[in-house]
Parts: C-alpha cells; sequence; structure tokens
C-alpha cells in the first residue's frame, strides 16, 4: 500500500520537476547548502529529514525531499516528508509538523526564485490532494525577518500563531554569554563542573553511542523510536552534523548524555537522557555550558536551545515542560517569536 503510494507521489513530483529523482543526492543537496546565504536550520539538513522519515518509519514515511535543478545545476532544496498519523490521515511536513521554506543558491534571481517557490506551492497544494490532507502547518524558519515563502502562504492561512524560542547569541564572547546566565544557573554549572566529567565527543565511538542509546532506553523505560532514527544520529556526528556530551561520575558510570545537531548558522539541542536518581544534580547545566563552547567553537551564529513554554501557548504545555522551560531560559540571551500558520488545503 505504502509503495504505491510512494510511487504516485514521486510521479507527481515528476510533473512538477521533471528534473527531480526519487533520491534525492546528498552531494547535489550539500552543494547547494554550499552556496547559500542565508541562514541554514538544522532542519535544511539532508540528513535531518533522513532522521525524521526513520523517526516515522512505523507510521508508513516516505521522503519527498527535492532537489530542484535548472540548466542541469543543483540550485535550490526542499525538505519535504509525509507520514501517517493515528486517527489523523497523512501529515506533510518537513519535520514531522511544519512545512519551512525551500532555500536556494545566493547567485539566484529573485525572478526564478519565485517562479520556483510557485511550482512548489502548486505541488503541495497538489500533494495534499492526493493524500487528503485538510490541513498544513507552515512555520518560518529565520529568526528575524519573514521569508517570502511564509508570505505566499499567509493569504491562504486560516489561523496564525506564535511559538517563543530561547537562544543564546553565539557572536558574543564566553564571558558575555555567562553574564546573561540566570544567577544560579552560573552556581550550579560551577558545581557540576567540580562534581562530574563532563566531555564532549566529536568522534565517539559506536559502543560509547550504544551506551547512550541503551541510557535513554533505560531512563524511558521503553525504546521511544526505531533504531534506524539513532543510527542516522551516529551518521551525522560522523559528519559533523552532530555531537555527543556525556556526564560521568567519579565511578566513571554514565550518569547523562546528550546529542545537539547543527548546521553553519544555528546550533540546537536534540535529544538527552538522565538517570533518575540524579535528576535533582545539576547535570543538564554542565551539559548545556559545554554546548554552548562547542557550537561557538563551531562557529555556529546561534544556539537556539528550545522552547520558551507559556500557559496561553496554543497547545497547552504540561508542567513538566513549563519547568523545562524554566531551566533552559537561565542560559538564553535572547527570547525571539517564531510565526506558524495553518491553512486548509482543500479551499
Amino acid at each position: 500500500f505504502s509503495a504505491m503510494i510512494e510511487k504516485q507521489l514521486f510521479k507527481t513530483i515528476k510533473e512538477f520537476f521533471p528534473d527531480a529523482n526519487a533520491n534525492a543526492n546528498a552531494n547535489d543537496w550539500q552543494t547547494v547548502l554550499d552556496q547559500c546565504n542565508v541562514g541554514i536550520s538544522v532542519f535544511h539538513l539532508f540528513n535531518t529529514a533522513q532522521y525524521y522519515v526513520a523517526y516515522y518509519s512505523k507510521n508508513s514515511s516516505i521522503n519527498l525531499s527535492i532537489i530542484l535543478y535548472r540548466k542541469n545545476q543543483a540550485i535550490g532544496v526542499m525538505p519535504l516528508i509525509v507520514h501517517q498519523d493515528e486517527g489523523q490521515g497523512w501529515v506533510l511536513s518537513s519535520n514531522g509538523v511544519d512545512i519551512i521554506e525551500p532555500i536556494f543558491i545566493q547567485k539566484l534571481t529573485r525572478k526564478v526564485k519565485k517562479k520556483f517557490e510557485k511550482q512548489l506551492y502548486d505541488l503541495i497544494i497538489e500533494l495534499s490532494k492526493k493524500l487528503k490532507i485538510k490541513q498544513c502547518q507552515f512555520t518560518n524558519m529565520d529568526y528575524f525577518q519573514l521569508s517570502s515563502w511564509y508570505l505566499i502562504w499567509v493569504n491562504r492561512a486560516t489561523n496564525i500563531f506564535p511559538t517563543h524560542h530561547l537562544l543564546v547569541d553565539l557572536s558574543l564572547s564566553l564571558d558575555e554569554i555567562r553574564l546573561k546566565f540566570r544567577t544560579s544557573s552560573k552556581t550550579l554549572i560551577n558545581k557540576a563542573i567540580r562534581e562530574f566529567i563532563v566531555e564532549v565527543h566529536n568522534h565517539p565511538s559506536e559502543k560509547l553511542f550504544e551506551e547512550f542509546r541503551l541510557l535513554h532506553k533505560e531512563v524511558a523505560n521503553r525504546v521511544t523510536r526505531p533504531l534506524d532514527s539513532w543510527k542516522i544520529q551516529k551518521k551525522q556526528i560522523d559528519l559533523a552534523e552532530c555531537f555527543m556530551i556525556t556526564v560521568r561520575n567519579k565511578s566513571n558510570v554514565m550518569i547523562g548524555s546528550g546529542l545537539f545537531t547543527y548546521s553553519s548558522y544555528q546550533g540546537m539541542y536534540s535529544v538527552a537522557a538522565f538517570k533518575r536518581e540524579f535528576f535533582d544534580k545539576p547535570i543538564g547545566h554542565a551539559m548545556q555550558m559545554r554546548a554552548i563552547e562547542s557550537l561557538k567553537q563551531k562557529g555556529c551564529s546561534w544556539y537556539e536551545i528550545g522552547q520558551k513554554h507559556l500557559k496561553v501557548d496554543k497547545i497547552k504545555p504540561t508542567d513538566k515542560e513549563l519547568s523545562i522551560s524554566h531551566f533552559k531560559e537561565g542560559f538564553s540571551t535572547r527570547t525571539v517569536a517564531r510565526q506558524h500558520l495553518i491553512v486548509n488545503m482543500d479551499s
């Protein structure tokens, strides 16, 4: 059933973009990213789309990501996946929730870019029809301006809402960043670095990575996602798109670990696990400090720590989410709003 749908969807993509192929080429994708002058989010990375396809693989996920060609040259990329949401039918997105903007090489003229965006717009409407998708959600990844892609969809939107995100401005010196931390956060960072062994791993062994995966399973008390999604994250580490931080006690037992994904522009916290008996210890504080240092060293402009959850949010946060949000806010140097659109695809 899924293979038949996949074939139909790729046929539709071919009708709009005859040069597109069913399996986007990682080298051509990277060639486009290397020639961009805009901020490349982690969601624009080739392997991030693959990660989400693996993450949702239990729900018949398909990678529809497209490399856009003009005169045999790769000029743009569009991360796009589709998966089945239990009871909700198909969901078209870039990351399981939102469709983000395509990005193009710097030298492309505005007129040509507009033409490709209009074709993608028509394609998304057509794919939604084929999959009987009633609504899609779009978001704007740029922190400080609305993209032309977002503005194409805004006239069709039936609902607009913001989410708030906590950032660290990595153009500041480490001293300036630390000055902006919550006072209690500074104290707890120093305490954790004295008490624990905190290490950054840019090239962790398979054994070390597996130790983290098993810690995550132990803490969650179950397997939370497919093994393939972990394998892609390990691949991202090998390709310098991700790194791992471990926290051990003095007996050399791993009590916490985290993964952080990054592009040339942006770093993002991806996943972490902490042994339950150490929940009252400042393990997360030490990890955040090391992540900030590493992302700054790698030349990223911004570190997006996570969402600042608010009681008035469209999706009401849990007490746990509000608590995590409060913790992360202790490290941020700036809070920004990201706009989201809900678009009725059958109107």
